[in-house]
């Protein structure tokens, strides 16, 4: 993190962007609970603007954190929403998508789930094998057994 000196040329940063780093901060100190309201807050405030590239990496990470949190119920219909914009701004096939796609198979794995659990996977497999056969593709993760936070970019 650098701090914004007097001065500087960088925008100022949007209070939903500093809600969701509060986000991730409170997360990496293991404060899940925490972190959740701040993803909440950020969203929040993302649902009442147009189209904003944050929403999707806030669902994620509240996501994450209510996974991790136990909340699996919550944590697959967050999930779940940020898939379906993140099909509708980047199409069904997008490269993209995998890292979701995997969250969704823990969780629908941890729920019981093994028939949508199942289905993620393919999917998850598919859009692989299509990134890898492209030219100049690179190759993904191995799926993981836990969710994982996203960065919140630096403006």
């Amino acid at each position: 993190s650098h701090v914004a000196r007097f001065g500087s040329e960088m925008a100022p940063k949007s209070k939903a962007d500093v809600l969701a780093g509060l986000g991730v901060e409170c997360f990496k100190k293991g404060d899940t609970g925490k972190s959740i309201g701040f993803f909440e807050q950020s969203l929040a405030l993302l649902e009442q603007d147009a189209p904003d590239p944050l929403l999707v990496t806030v669902l994620l990470n509240l996501g994450v954190a209510q996974t991790v949190q136990g909340d699996l119920i919550a944590s697959r219909r967050t999930l779940e929403r940020a898939l379906e914009l993140q099909e509708r701004a980047l199409g069904a096939s997008h490269a993209d998508l995998v890292g979701t796609l995997q969250n969704l198979i823990v969780v629908c794995s941890k729920l019981g789930d093994t028939e949508m659990a199942v289905s993620y996977m393919q999917r998850a497999g598919e859009i692989t094998s299509c990134q890898k056969i492209g030219v100049g593709a690179r190759g993904v993760e191995p799926v993981e057994t836990s969710p994982k936070i996203t960065e919140v970019e630096e403006s």
